[in-house]
């Protein structure tokens, strides 16, 4: 069992105004994330509330997606991980974290993840566009124990940056989908790109180790 964990947790400090409840397109921020999730192939979704709770859940809720709350959240994006990984059931093997303003990765982008997962047998497996990496990411079941332990605004970075050998990356090159959404400009970026004259990324992601 593959879970996406979703972290929507964050205060949007640098937005201004809750930014996954903002309207990108036809829909607020957060849903685009969570289409993403349910199109994919992870057996479930899961998202970490923290700020705003109510109305964020409620976007979960009609997406048909579980929700807990992290009552840590204020603590950093880490907590909201170690949160999510500790209330998995027995049976997940893996989870794929997704960012919950990241609203330009596709089902083939997670999908592609969870393919690196299977083909190179690393528990940590991270999207790479260009020199840089990013998220979203995926994390093993070998990893839950210390992914439990995180704290701070880290998120998963530091079980990457411990365990450099367990790594695989995914390529997937430059375009919008590593674009996430922290301040009004960038919202403002995010609409215009989903103008119907444009399109997110659609090239095929490529693996190494």
């Amino acid at each position: 069992m593959i879970v996406a964990l979703v972290l929507a947790a964050g205060r949007s400090m640098r937005m201004g105004s809750p930014k996954l409840l903002a309207p990108v397109g036809d829909r607020p921020l957060l849903a685009h994330v969570l289409d993403a999730a349910r199109g994919s192939r992870c057996d479930d979704v899961l998202v970490v509330l923290g700020d705003r709770a109510d109305e964020v859940g409620e976007v979960a809720a009609r997406a048909g997606v579980r929700t807990l709350t992290n009552a840590r959240y204020a603590a950093g994006m880490g907590t909201s991980v170690a949160a999510g990984i500790a209330a998995l059931p027995p049976t997940c093997e893996a989870v794929v974290v997704l960012l919950g303003d990241q609203p330009f990765v596709t089902p083939a982008i997670i999908d592609a993840l969870i393919e690196a997962y299977r083909t190179t047998g690393m528990p940590l497996i991270v999207s790479r566009y260009g020199t840089a990496r990013g998220a979203p990411t995926m994390i093993g079941q070998r990893m839950f124990a210390e992914a439990r332990a995180l704290t701070g605004d880290v998120g998963g970075r530091v079980l990457l940056e411990r365990h450099p050998d367990l790594v695989a990356a995914v390529d997937l090159g430059p375009g919008t989908a590593s674009w996430d959404v922290d301040t009004p400009e960038d919202l403002a970026r995010a609409r215009r790109a989903l103008d119907p004259a444009s399109s997110p990324r659609t090239d095929p992601p490529r693996t190494d180790g």
